[in-house]
This record gives C-alpha cells, structure tokens and sequence, in this order.
C-alpha cells in the first residue's frame, strides 16, 4: 500500500493543501524516524515503511510549513560566522541545524495539537528530559582560563534543548546550574529564545518584524561576549 493511503484525514488534508505550494514526494529510507529534504520548492519525505505513523509524517509536513515563512535563522548564523575564526569554532552545522529545528518546533507544534495528535508523539521520545542535569554537570566551559568550543557549543545546545522542549518537565536546576557557568552566555542564549518566542513568523518584513534582525542582535552579543575571551 502506498505511504499516502495510510494517513488519516487531517494529515492527508494538510499534505493537499501544502501541495498547492510545494512538490511533496516519499522515499523509502532504512531509518528509525522521518526527516524531510527541501530545496527550490521540491521536499522530500524520508519514511521507513514498516515504522510510520500519521504523527511523524505530520510533523515533516509541518516542517514544510514554515518553509512559506522564508525566514533562515539557523543557517544564516552558521553562513555569517564562517568568517569569525572564534565563533566558526563553536556555532558548527550541527548546532545551527539543531537551533534552527528547535525554533521550527516552537513554531509548528500549536499546529500539530490542532490536528489532534498526542504531545509524546510529536518527537522521539518524546516525554523524555531532554537535557540532563549530569550532562551539565559534567560540562566545563573552560582549561586553563582558555574557553573550548566544544563545550560552548554543547551549553548553547543543552540551554535550547530545556527552552524547546513541548513538555512541561522540570528543568530548574538545570537552568540555575547553566546560568551559574556562564551567566553573560546565559542571558544572550535566553534573550534569544525570548525573542524567538514572540516572533510573528506570519509578518515578516524587513523593517518591523525581521528574522535577519533577530538572528543579528544575538550573533553581535556573541562576538561581544567572546571578543576578549581566549580560545583554545
């Protein structure tokens, strides 16, 4: 049976009303999830036919989405930073990938609910902590006074993994332990988040409501806060 004659009514409903915009075909993959690829208008949905279900495929499908939104918050701080030798070092791909699906998920998740799905099958394993408080713990921002970008890089993923996740799990501890590390590199994270939250993704415009803005104002906190700040 094909992938589109097992989704249920309002995954089939969104997955028609996307097509008036976007080319949206399935592939087969051996993979425990879904993932979608989007370029030049064309997304492709990467299922694994003996696992899926209608929440996962609604969650690529909301990922399409936002794509109408046209706003490049992850990728346009990875692109920018390239050329800063410090910040290059700690906002790699993956990190700005993974912001970039996290506000994503901010975003889209009010509409997951609306069609009616359940919050533990909005991600994988998805009432699980998403940071744990070992992780943290075992964290060290800094050797020899100088800051390792790996680890920078790890405490700006764990801060927006606590924010981003849709369940309403206990992360207090978590949060006064980040902030007790790094309290500057707290605030900017948090500031970013913030605003992130209050971002109208469907006004977007250059001069009152920007995404570029937006990723503009935390990227020169960033330089601000690494420019006297040794690396290793």
């Amino acid at each position: 049976m094909d992938i589109e004659d097992k989704l249920d009514k309002n995954t089939t409903e969104l997955l028609s009303e996307l097509r008036k915009e976007f080319e949206i075909v399935f592939q087969k993959k051996d993979i425990n999830y879904c993932e979608v690829y989007t370029q030049n208008g064309k997304s492709t949905i990467f299922y694994n036919p003996n696992i899926v279900n209608n929440e996962s495929i609604a969650h690529e499908l909301l990922h399409i989405w936002l794509n109408k939104y046209n706003y490049i918050i992850g990728n346009h701080i990875y692109l920018s930073f390239q050329s800063d030798w410090k910040l290059s070092k700690i906002f790699n791909k993956f990190l700005c990938d993974y912001i970039g699906n996290c506000f994503d998920h901010y975003k889209m998740y009010p509409k997951y609910l609306e069609m009616g799905y359940s919050p533990e099958k909005f991600i994988m394993n998805g009432l699980d902590e998403k940071c744990s408080i070992d992780d943290i713990k075992k964290l060290h921002l800094k050797f020899l006074s100088k800051y390792k970008p790996d680890s920078v890089n790890r405490y700006i993923g764990y801060l927006i993994s606590i924010y981003a996740d849709h369940i309403d799990n206990s992360y207090i501890e978590h949060l006064k332990l980040l902030q007790k590390k790094e309290p500057e590199l707290f605030r900017i994270v948090t500031d970013f988040w913030n605003r992130w939250t209050e971002f109208d993704i469907e006004n977007i415009d250059a001069i009152h409501n920007s995404d570029i803005e937006l990723a503009g104002s935390f990227m020169t906190e960033m330089e601000d806060w690494i420019e006297q700040k040794k690396i290793k």
